[in-house]
């Protein structure tokens, strides 16, 4: 069959507006390309991510053909001419036929989906760590700590803790003496202090107010009483600055309850850890107590 005879064969691709190219099967020869093939050949031959300027034909020729790959995608863009075209190769007797199907808008969507994607995920994120984390101290809420704990009590087969109960000592008289502000100055400072205080071993939250949980994960009971009582000792050596000039220290009171003897659900830790709480006040505050149940 004549070249001629070939090209009257594919003459009506030239209604198509995707570009299409027809290559003999061996030798990579054109036989045909309809109108938009050219088109788009020419754009890309003008484009400016083409420094070397090489035809679109040849490379379609050695990316597409001898890279043995059915699928190219060219970015084409010369100045307003801005399109991506995906070039697929389907083997049709002595010829192979290269179609173009332009994918700019698809590609456009698929950047917009991932970016809207990237952004959802960033602001769930966002509201995650704002639902969970206290605003003031920048440690972790309550809602955080239940979750915490749910998420070590399923984790660990074997899991053990203690709960500890922490009230700062006297603080109503810091915000009646030198106003909220320095209220929250003082738990802020208490919270990087303890903060700083722990591994991770250990879970600090805020409850509210001026009470404080921390959690300390498989460690021997005797460990978890002393450690407290030293962030007991290492707060007393605490000292602010209050708005007359005077310098003042801080102290806590704290109650602890064991995981397993003093129950297994954290709001039944924290209700005893609680009762402990209430007696290390009524024996003078700055104290650590453990729990003794019936």
């Amino acid at each position: 069959m004549s070249l001629e005879q070939n090209n009257a064969d594919y003459s009506v691709l030239n209604y198509l507006q995707l570009p299409v190219v027809v290559l003999s099967a061996n030798e990579h020869k054109v036989v045909f390309q309809n109108n938009s093939f050219q088109l788009v050949a020419q754009h890309y031959l003008d484009a400016s991510n083409n420094p070397t300027n090489r035809s679109l034909l040849q490379l379609i020729i050695s990316k597409l053909l001898e890279n043995d790959t059915d699928k190219l995608e060219v970015e084409i863009n010369d100045a307003s001419y801005r399109h991506i075209f995906r070039f697929t190769a389907n083997v049709v007797g002595e010829h192979v036929i290269v179609e173009g199907e332009d994918i700019t808008e698809l590609k456009r969507n698929q950047f917009l989906f991932n970016r809207t994607n990237t952004l959802l995920e960033d602001y769930s994120k966002q509201m995650f760590e704002l639902a969970h984390t206290d605003q003031l101290t920048n440690v972790p809420n309550r809602r955080a700590l239940f979750a915490k704990f749910s998420q070590l009590q399923s984790k660990h087969e074997e899991f053990s803790c203690t709960v500890s109960l922490i009230d700062l000592d006297h603080f109503k008289r810091f915000n009646d003496s030198f106003g909220h502000d320095f209220g929250d100055q003082v738990l802020v400072t208490f919270a990087k202090h303890v903060k700083d205080s722990i591994d991770d071993t250990c879970y600090f939250a805020r409850l509210g107010g001026e009470e404080f949980c921390l959690i300390q994960i498989n460690i021997k009971d005797t460990f978890c009483f002393a450690n407290t009582e030293k962030l007991l000792q290492t707060t007393k050596t605490i000292k602010l600055m209050t708005p007359d000039n005077s310098n003042i220290g801080m102290s806590f009171s704290a109650g602890v309850a064991v995981y397993g003897k003093d129950g297994i659900s954290l709001d039944e830790l924290l209700n005893n850890a609680d009762k402990a709480l209430y007696i290390a006040k009524e024996n003078g505050r700055s104290r650590v107590v453990n729990f003794e149940g019936a």
